[in-house]
């Protein structure tokens, strides 16, 4: 359609161009036909007056015989007859000088017109040039015009048959698109079975350990006489926080509470509290997703399923579902009170830093290496919406009312998102000049969010206002990793990051003064901090031991 257009166009211009040329030929050419015309007349008028001066010279000469002949004649008398002769002689000669004067004027005239009928002569021949130029030129145009008809044709031929594959491609498509709604049915079938099989050898494991756990505490009955103290279950830790419920001012950690080794001999990657602060999840390299009382360190449950690192953890406001996003570019979701998989989300083609849920429990948004953003409905496991980033996702946070996505991104830059309309909003730069490794909101303040960057600095930012509020650093902190997230307390006074050191630092929020630096305790480069509702503060190291703080 676009090379139809253009043929047409250069057509339009061609003949145009032809027009042009037609009204210029017609104008050049009877621009001189009066002064041909002029010519024509005075060589008619020049011949005619040639005629009446050989006429006046034939009568001049037979006059002049007559007076001979009466000269002969009156040399013997008649001087009356003579003087009537003489003036007739004269005012013959008066006239002939007057025609030859005439003639003179006439000559001069003649000669004048020539002049001007050869300056004629060469405008015409000039103008016969350029006539013949523009007639070479027009067929030069008429040889264009042929070929642009011959390629319009072509063209008109390839639109066809664009067209005839345009419907072709129609009807595949939506052969395709009915064979694609088959194939999501099959594959939410297929994540319904692949569930079911997580859940029923998550099942024969719990049975397995119970009985191994059953088997222990028989012999350790029989060897000592007593039970061992029943260890806590998920639903005695499961305490959703309720709206109206009371929040104290939160206390500035001054030392661990308890030391626990949260996985084995594999780097930890992430920490999340509960809403209520009862509760804490963490996820690792070794694939594994545990959950634990932030009361007193004990583990709750072990959550499997995931096959490569899981790198981003959180738990849903109501307290019935945990989350894990790992490398294998899939997040799954685990029933808090059978510690079995719900779903499985898949659809990203890099590897999942963040993940989180909405204020109301019934979607996921996720960000990655992909530079893709994500939401997903928790009930169905479908992906609702898909954002493109230009760099990628290391973290994202969503505001309290549901409203906003605000990610950071390895570029240093902070984007926000409607979530409403899954569309780009703002692009916030000069925060960071490296890459930002976390976000999050300030509990305190919906319309803050604290960035943890690489250039060893946090930024409290409005993302009304596009401004960085506050700017915390010190000379002590340093920010040792690429997924290292900082956190903001409850109460919105503090500011907390771990560093490469092992330290934990904190900032007045308010005034951007720092606090203090518990140091001494962690062995490795902390890579994550978490502070929840009822002063519940915890701190987790790249070398698989978590900190909870009192």
């Amino acid at each position: 359609c676009v090379a139809t257009t253009i043929t047409m166009a250069t057509l339009a211009v061609s003949r145009g161009c032809m027009a042009q040329l037609q009204r210029r030929n017609r104008e050049q050419r009877y621009q001189f036909q009066e002064l041909i015309e002029s010519r024509t007349a005075l060589l008619t008028e020049n011949g005619d007056l040639k005629a009446d001066i050989e006429r006046i010279k034939r009568e001049f000469s037979i006059q002049t015989f007559e007076l001979s002949q009466l000269r002969e004649s009156m040399k013997g008398g008649g001087c009356e007859k003579c003087a009537r002769m003489q003036e007739e002689l004269c005012a013959a000669v008066r006239d002939k000088v007057q025609a030859d004067q005439t003639v003179h004027s006439l000559n001069e005239k003649v000669k004048k017109a020539e002049t001007q009928l050869a300056k004629s002569e060469a405008n015409l021949a000039a103008c016969r040039s350029i006539s013949d130029g523009q007639a070479a030129e027009m067929l030069a145009l008429q040889d264009q015009l042929k070929q642009v008809e011959e390629a319009l044709a072509v063209a008109i031929q390839d639109c066809q048959a664009k067209a005839e594959e345009a419907d072709k491609v129609r009807a595949r498509n939506s052969a395709l698109q009915e064979d694609n709604k088959e194939l999501l049915k099959q594959l939410l079938a297929l994540k319904e079975s692949e569930a079911e099989r997580y859940n029923e050898i998550h099942s024969m494991m719990e049975e397995t350990d119970m009985k191994r756990r059953q088997l222990e505490l028989l012999q350790a009955s029989a060897r000592i006489g007593e039970a061992k103290p029943e260890t806590p279950s998920v639903a005695s830790a499961v305490t959703v926080k309720k709206e109206g419920c009371l929040s104290f001012g939160c206390t500035l950690p001054t030392a661990p509470k308890m030391t626990i080794v949260a996985h084995e001999r594999s780097e930890v990657h992430s920490l999340a509290h509960s809403s209520s602060g009862s509760m804490l999840v963490s996820g690792s390299d070794d694939r594994l997703v545990r959950v634990w009382d932030a009361r007193n360190g004990s583990r709750l449950s072990t959550l499997e399923g995931a096959v490569k690192a899981v790198m981003c953890v959180a738990l849903s406001g109501d307290g019935n579902l945990a989350l894990g996003a790992s490398g294998d570019l899939a997040i799954r979701l685990w029933t808090l009170r059978t510690s079995r998989i719900a779903n499985t989300l898949t659809g990203h083609t890099g590897k999942i830093y963040a993940a989180g849920f909405t204020p109301d429990s019934k979607g996921i948004y996720s960000g990655g290496y992909d530079r893709m953003l994500k939401l997903w409905d928790v009930s169905t496991g479908i992906e609702t919406k898909t954002m493109y980033c230009t760099s990628s996702c290391n973290d994202a946070a969503i505001s309290p009312e549901g409203m906003l996505i605000t990610s950071v991104h390895l570029d240093s830059s902070i984007r926000l998102w409607d979530v409403r309309t899954g569309e780009f909003a703002h692009e916030i730069t000069a925060m960071h000049t490296q890459p930002i490794t976390s976000v999050s909101h300030n509990p305190a303040n919906p319309v803050q969010v604290l960035t943890n960057g690489r250039d060893d600095q946090l930024c409290l930012v409005d993302v009304r206002k596009y401004e960085c509020v506050r700017r915390l650093k010190h000379p002590a902190y340093k920010n040792g990793v690429n997924w290292n997230r900082a956190c903001v307390s409850p109460d919105g006074q503090y500011v907390v990051a771990g560093g490469s050191d092992g330290s934990v630092t904190f900032w007045k929020a308010e005034t951007g003064e720092y606090v203090t630096s518990l140091k001494g305790h962690h062995k490795s480069p902390v890579v994550s901090c978490s502070w929840g509702e009822n002063d519940q503060f915890a701190s987790a190291e790249k070398e698989h031991r978590m900190i909870l703080w009192q």
